[in-house]
Formats: C-alpha cells, structure tokens, sequence
C-alpha cells in the first residue's frame, strides 16, 4: 500500500478546523481520520485517495511552530 501524499500543510492547517486540529494535536502520528481528511481535501479543492494518511515529519514540525506562543 503506497503512502497518501497530502496537499502542502500551509495551504490547509491554517484553515482547518479546530475541531480537527485538536484531534490531530492529540496525537501527531496518528493517521488521519476519514472526516480530517475529507475536510483537508475540501479545503484545498482536491481529491485525496481513502485510505490511511500521517504527517510526516516536516508537517509535524510545521504544525509545532504554528502553535508556539510568540512573544
């Protein structure tokens, strides 16, 4: 089974949901769900195959950055 590739983080993690953000921050190497997914690809105007899909590990540290307080 080949990897899901997502849309580019930037172009849909601002934008999300905080609903699915919140459940992605609860666990960052969790596989999406099938509704985070979905919502990503409605976001991003795209079809995403079904199927399992993780951040990797430059998205994982996007999402860090985003969320860090700034002075």
């Amino acid at each position: 089974m080949s990897e899901i590739v997502l849309p580019p983080i930037d172009r849909w993690w601002p934008y999300l949901d905080i609903d699915f953000k919140h459940e992605i921050l609860a666990n960052l190497d969790a596989p999406l769900s099938p509704k985070a997914l979905a919502e990503v690809a409605r976001l991003c105007d795209s079809i995403i195959e079904p199927g399992p899909a993780t951040l990797s590990d430059r998205e994982k540290e996007y999402i860090r950055t985003q969320i860090e307080v700034v002075d």
